[in-house]
């Protein structure tokens, strides 16, 4: 789990202050394309996020469920990219 505290969250694109995204076990997820290289030579990134690593699964309440960003998988394609369903 990633809690997205403040700041201009340069390894993830569509992230705004405030979010929380949930990567389960076993799905591999990192920077979009691109940022690693923006970020060499960088001394600072001017944001902060922490990071929750939990034993066990964590579970949703229902009223995180009805917050749910419907649209945030497309942020995990390529710029252009349409989404399949």
């Amino acid at each position: 789990m990633l809690y997205y505290v403040d700041g201009d969250f340069m390894s993830r694109k569509h992230v705004e202050r405030g979010m929380i995204t949930l990567h389960p076990g076993g799905i591999p997820h990192g920077p979009h394309p691109g940022t690693v290289e923006k970020s060499i030579g960088a001394k600072e990134t001017g944001e902060l996020a922490v990071m929750v690593d939990t034993f066990r699964p964590l579970k949703l309440t229902d009223h995180a469920v009805g917050i749910e960003d419907k649209e945030y998988f497309k942020s995990w394609l390529p710029e252009g990219e349409p989404a399949r369903n």
